[in-house]
């Protein structure tokens, strides 16, 4: 089933930009409206544009309610947080506020797939051919990767401490990426392993019978199967496989890694203000476990830069392997370059390193920062 998208955006970005809060802060909130559907479905809505208008158009009004529903409750909500000095009042207010998220955007989610489908359902009423194509509207809405979090007003000096509890519950979420990002590499690893593995195979095989590759005429199945063995292209087709599945872990690393990076750097830089702040500044365990924190972060973003480097050396293995595999599948020797030069494999690791142990240290020190953060601004209430 193809895919087209008719509305993309970051909800929480958007909520950011319209109310400016100032006492809540969260992660993104990406959504997208998509339908999914079949080939002919496809054509028909491409070449269609006032029919893409129209299922687009019925999506964003359902988009339009829920975001003014959802810039009134923030708006709100903030202001409140701003008026008490009360954690457990704050606490309150922010849990309400994630249960509001959570019902208006799963509300969202059904009622913008229906409007879409609505549309499709009327225009396929007047045109039998549409009623034989597949065709499904959906949301999709991230809303488990919000992490809504918000600090209280307190009194004068403790706005440093809020800030930190603010920024650690980002971090949680950050650190359930990296990990994301971990296993993502872990099973890249697996998988290179494979294909350098069954390559060595393959090229062990034709070198023993290279001498009579190279000097014969004949091509096919059949004949280099009698020279290469009747596993040749089984093996053959298990190390396309295995370097297709490569390509996908490897853009997943690329891009997560890349979106984790830029987000640890804002945390570092909000947390070098945080630093500066005098509350902070004074408090010498505080300041101290900061500095730890903040040297965990930088080690962190440069785990990211080894590994990002590491896919690049993935990404050209990868491009080269799936170049010889084409050759192969040729079944004509005299077009097998690769081969005949020998495979160049080496094994890639992009997840060595302790970038998991890195992840796992920043943890536990955002989490006992957080604590003492919020032991500051219980002693202050």
């Amino acid at each position: 089933m193809a895919k087209i998208t008719l509305i993309s955006n970051d909800i929480w970005r958007e909520l950011k930009r319209i109310c400016k809060p100032k006492h809540i802060e969260a992660n993104s909130l990406p959504f997208s409206v998509v339908l999914d559907v079949d080939a002919n479905a496809y054509k028909a809505v491409d070449k269609d544009p006032l029919l893409q208008a129209k299922l687009t158009d019925a999506a964003s009004a359902q988009y339009k309610k829920y975001m003014v529903a959802m810039v009134k409750e923030l708006k709100k909500s903030d202001a409140a947080l701003g008026k008490t000095t009360s954690k457990k009042e704050g606490d309150k207010i922010i849990k309400d506020l994630d249960k509001f998220f959570d019902t208006e955007s799963a509300k969202f989610s059904s009622l913008g797939a229906k409007a879409a489908n609505a549309v499709w359902a009327d225009v396929a009423k007047s045109n039998a051919e549409y009623r034989k194509y597949k065709f499904k509207a959906g949301v999709n809405l991230g809303i488990d990767s919000l992490n809504l979090v918000g600090g209280v007003a307190g009194t004068v000096g403790s706005g440093g401490f809020a800030l930190i509890v603010t920024v650690y519950g980002i971090v949680k979420t950050l650190i359930s990426m990296a990990m994301q990002v971990y296993k993502l590499a872990i099973d890249a690893d697996k998988m290179q392993k494979r294909v350098t593995k069954n390559l060595k195979a393959i090229q062990k095989s034709f070198d023993k019978k290279r001498k009579e590759i190279s000097g014969a005429k004949d091509t096919g199945k059949a004949f280099v199967n009698s020279l290469l063995g009747a596993d040749f292209i089984p093996t053959l087709k298990s190390v396309k496989g295995d370097n297709e599945q490569y390509g996908k872990k490897l853009l997943g690393v690329d891009k997560g890694s890349h979106a984790l990076a830029v987000k640890l750097n804002q945390v570092l830089k909000k947390m070098d203000s945080i630093s500066a702040m005098p509350e902070i500044k004074k408090n010498k365990k505080i300041n101290a476990a900061m500095k730890k924190f903040q040297a965990a972060t930088s080690k962190l973003i440069d785990k990211i830069i080894d590994m990002q480097a590491k896919v690049s050396e993935g990404e050209k293995f990868q491009a080269k392997t799936a170049a010889a595999i084409k050759e192969l599948e040729t079944l004509n020797p005299k077009k097998w370059k690769y081969i005949q030069k020998g495979f160049v494999v080496t094994d890639i690791v992009l997840a060595g390193g302790d970038f998991k142990a890195v992840g796992a240290t920043l943890l536990g020190i955002g989490t006992a920062i957080a604590t003492e953060a919020d032991k500051a601004m219980l002693d202050e209430i």
